[in-house]
């Protein structure tokens, strides 16, 4: 009996520490909006979708000066395989840069979370009260070891 009531004490005395736990959240638009390397990649893409759109109208233009049918039918199968072919390869670029982007934000979440100060880490949009905002700590984490 003593030892259910000393292990009863010990559990009473260890409640308050588990409620000590801290909860952190993030917000992911902020921090991509706040991360360097996002702001980069799309200044590239949107030039990269530009000079695509200067390659369509250059290629209508050979096609409407195309003399003949034949001719026309001819640079239309070319420029549509070429257009095919950046189109695929901007989207297999962007693809591979947005995850290159979340893993360098997932890596520095998990360093902030290794650091022991939290319990548990959650996005903005799932902590509904009581979670201290760590956006500002992960941007500036992002930054300091952005390329």
């Amino acid at each position: 009996m003593k030892k259910l009531l000393t292990l009863i004490a010990v559990l009473a005395m260890a409640a308050p520490v588990f409620a000590a736990d801290k909860y952190a959240s993030v917000d992911i638009d902020k921090v991509l909006k706040g991360y360097k390397k996002t702001e980069t990649i799309n200044t590239t893409f949107q030039k990269r979708e530009a000079d695509i759109r200067v390659f369509i109208v250059d290629a209508q233009k050979k096609v409407v000066a195309a003399t003949t049918d034949a001719e026309r039918k001819k640079l239309e199968d070319k420029y549509a395989k070429e257009l095919k072919a950046k189109m695929d390869k901007l989207q297999k670029d962007k693809i591979a840069a947005l995850q290159s982007i979340e893993n360098d934000v997932r890596k520095a979440i998990d360093a902030e979370g290794k650091k022991g100060v939290y319990a548990l880490i959650l996005t903005s949009n799932n902590a509904l009260y009581g979670a201290t905002d760590i956006s500002d700590n992960i941007i500036k984490t992002l930054n300091a070891t952005a390329k």
